[in-house]
C-alpha cells in the first residue's frame, strides 16, 4: 500500500472479494453519489444481524478506506481457513456464522477521486466549476460532489445547516447510509475517520447508561488500538460539529456508535503512504474485535 487506490480499483477489488468468497460475501449497491459512482457494501458473514463499519465519509481522509478493504480481504481468508478470534473463545467462522459484518469502506467515492486526483475527477461540469469557485486545495477537501459535508448532513437532534438552503440527508451519499442502517437488524457501529488517534464514545442525546455501556466499548478499542479516549466534552467542539452519522445511528438504533481517528493529529494532507501500514497495524482487529465484544456482553446478560 504505498499510494491511494483509485475508485476504480477499490470497486474491482471488493468485486473481485465477493466473487472469490460467494458462500459468506455479499456485495450490493447502496446508492449513487452526485457524480454518478456507485457505494457499495460489502457484508461478511451472516446479515441477519451485522456490526457496521464506515469509512470514507470525508474525501481527505484517504487512508482508512484502503485500509477497510485489506481489513476486509485478511477477514476473508481468516474465515476460509477458520482462524480464532484474538482475545476471544471462538473462532472467525464460528462467528461470522451467526452475525455478520457489513463493510461501507467509502461512503463519498467523489470526495474521495478529488481530494486524491483532483477536481478533474468530477465528471459533471457544473459541478466541477462549483467546486472549483470555492478556493479550497483538492487535497484539502472534505465534502462531496456537491460540496456538502456529508458528516454534518445526518437528520438528528444535533444537526445545524451552515448555509442558506441546507437541509438534513438532502445528499445521495448520507441517504445511501440511512438506508443501509434502515433495513439491516444491527448490533453497533464503527465509524473510521482520521486524524489524532482517538476514540469518541460519547452521545450528548443519549442515557447515561447508554455512554456508560459505549465507554466500556471505547476501553475496550484502545486495548486493541492503543489510541486515546475523547472527553465527554469533545463531541461538540463547535456549534456545527453534529449532525453526523454517529448522532443518527445512536439516536434511531439506540445501539453503540463509536467513531475512530486514525493517523496522529499533526498528518497533513494528502495523507503520507507511511500511515498506512501503521495505521493498518493498530486497527486491524477492531471490526472482528468489537463485534465479538458486543456479542460477550449481550451473553453475559442472559
Amino acid at each position: 500500500m504505498e499510494r491511494n487506490d483509485t475508485y476504480e480499483e477499490m470497486y474491482a477489488r471488493l468485486h473481485k472479494l465477493a466473487r472469490q468468497y460467494p458462500q459468506f460475501i455479499h456485495l450490493e449497491s447502496i446508492g449513487i453519489s452526485h457524480d454518478n459512482r456507485e457505494i457499495l457494501a460489502l457484508t461478511m458473514g451472516n446479515p441477519r444481524k451485522v456490526l457496521f463499519c464506515t469509512a470514507g465519509i470525508h474525501g481527505r481522509e484517504t487512508i482508512n478506506p484502503v485500509i477497510l478493504i485489506q481489513i476486509m480481504e485478511e477477514y476473508a481468508h481468516a474465515y476460509q481457513i477458520d482462524l480464532p478470534v484474538p482475545g476471544h473463545p471462538y473462532s472467525i467462522r464460528e462467528l461470522l456464522w451467526e452475525y455478520g459484518i457489513c463493510f461501507v469502506p467509502l461512503v463519498n467515492p467523489d470526495g474521495y477521486e478529488i481530494a486524491s486526483r483532483g477536481f478533474g475527477q468530477i465528471q459533471n461540469l457544473r459541478l466541477r466549476q462549483n467546486l472549483r469557485i470555492q478556493n479550497i486545495p483538492s487535497r484539502e477537501w472534505k465534502g462531496n460532489a456537491r460540496g456538502v459535508d456529508i458528516n454534518r448532513n445526518f437528520p438528528c437532534r444535533s444537526y445545524q445547516p451552515r448555509n442558506p438552503g441546507d437541509s438534513p440527508a438532502s445528499e445521495n451519499e448520507t441517504a445511501a447510509l440511512i438506508h443501509l442502517f434502515q433495513i439491516y437488524d444491527s448490533v453497533g457501529y464503527v465509524d473510521f475517520h482520521s486524524r489524532g488517534k482517538i476514540i469518541y464514545y460519547y452521545r450528548h442525546a443519549m442515557s447515561g447508561t447508554y455512554n456508560s455501556y459505549s465507554q466500556r466499548l471505547a476501553k475496550y478499542l484502545q486495548d486493541l488500538s492503543h489510541y486515546e479516549i475523547a472527553k465527554m466534552e469533545d463531541e461538540f467542539l463547535t456549534l456545527y460539529s453534529g449532525g453526523n452519522s454517529v448522532n443518527y445511528y445512536s439516536e434511531v438504533l439506540k445501539k453503540p456508535a463509536l467513531t475512530v481517528e486514525t493517523v496522529e493529529e499533526s498528518a497533513s494532507f494528502p495523507l503520507q503512504a507511511k500511515y498506512y501500514q501503521e495505521t493498518y497495524k493498530e486497527i486491524q482487529y477492531i471490526p472482528l474485535g468489537i463485534l465479538a465484544q458486543i456479542i460477550a456482553d449481550a451473553e453475559e446478560t442472559l
